[in-house]
This record gives structure tokens, sequence and C-alpha cells, in this order.
């Protein structure tokens, strides 16, 4: 076994990738208000389903249109002492940030235009899945753990474990966001990916 070591085509892929970054970065933060909304849709049909009655909405922020405000029946103490219904935010591009990721190192790679949209279009949809399982968990979290009370007791009744939602919960900000993109563009890129680890097998006579 021995090391071929092409440093130079893997300097340019990082250099081109980290440009291609820049500008998907770019693009992915001032559109999320429109690339956020089915994950809206989807989330708050989630959350209907599981809380029902005691859940009522996700609407965007109205000051800034790419968080999701969530909404719900759950009465409420306010640290002032006045009483009505938990809402709370979510911000769901803390799930979404692989999207600019995978779009740079699917630019920066020499592949067809074909591979590159379909892998795009593979990887959006993956990160959307990401990111409704990201802010349904979020929710979850905050009803259980930060808001407690009445709010723990609905999601107590709907029979979701704490425990579950404390793993789905770090699945969702830890794991899943930086290892789908890495993913989806190692397995469309993989003879690339091999010509970039720089190993091959000789074999003397």
């Amino acid at each position: 076994m021995q090391a071929n070591t092409s440093g130079a085509s893997l300097f340019e892929l990082l250099l081109l990738a980290a440009l291609w970054m820049l500008f998907g970065f770019m693009i992915w933060y001032y559109l999320s208000a429109f690339h956020g909304i089915p994950v809206r849709q989807v989330s708050d049909a989630i959350l209907s389903a599981l809380l029902d009655d005691s859940f009522y909405n996700i609407i965007p922020n109205p000051d800034r249109m790419y968080l999701f405000q969530v909404q719900t029946r759950i009465p409420f103490e306010f640290p002032d002492g006045s009483v009505g219904a938990l809402g709370f935010i979510v911000n769901p591009l803390i799930y979404s940030w692989g999207l600019p990721v995978l779009f740079g190192l699917e630019m920066g790679v020499e592949a067809s235009w074909r591979r590159k949209i379909i892998t795009l279009m593979i990887g959006t949809f993956a990160i959307f899945t990401v990111q409704v399982w990201g802010v349904v968990w979020e929710t979850l979290k905050e009803l259980a753990f930060t808001f407690g009370g009445s709010s723990g007791q609905v999601v107590a009744n709907a029979g979701i474990s704490p425990e579950l939602i404390a793993l789905c919960y770090q699945l969702g900000v830890l794991i899943l966001p930086p290892l789908v993109p890495v993913f989806i563009w190692v397995i469309a890129n993989w003879s690339e990916v091999e010509r970039y680890a720089g190993w091959h097998l000789e074999v003397s006579s």
C-alpha cells in the first residue's frame, strides 16, 4: 500500500469549495424566509398531530422572518405575573447550514452539471428532513425541559419520554446537520474521494 499524495488537486478542491461555500451561505441566508416555508408547514403538521389541541401553530417571526414563532394554547405565567398562551422562538437555520456546505463541496469537485444538480436536489431534500427533525424536537425540548410545568405535562400526556426527547434533540443539533451533507457528498463522489485519499495497491512481481 503506497500513498499517492495529490496535494495540488486536494488544495484546489478545498479552495474552490471554500469560495463556493461563501456564495452558498449568502444565498442560503438571504432566501431563508422562503426555503423555510415547507419546513414550517411540515413541522406544524407533525406537532399538531403529536400535541393535539395544546398546540396552535408555527408562524414566521414578524421581526426576523427566517425565525419560527411557535404558538401553543398552553397557559403560562410569565415573569411579570401575567398569564397567557405560551409561545417561543425556534431558529431553523441551526439545522440547515449543511446545505451551503454541500453546495460548496459539490461545486468545487470536477463533475458533470447533471450529477451536481442531482446531488444538490437529493441533499436539499435530506437537509429539509433534518430541519423538520430539529424544529420538532427542539419544540418538544422547550416544552418539556425549558418551560416545564403544564407544558411539560402536555408532552408527557402525549406519551413522549424525556429520554427520547433528549436523544433526538442532541441528534438534531450535533450529529445530523454536519453528517448528512458530508455523507451525501462522499457517496455521490466516491471515485473522487478515493483519488483525493491517494491510496492505491501496488502488486510487485
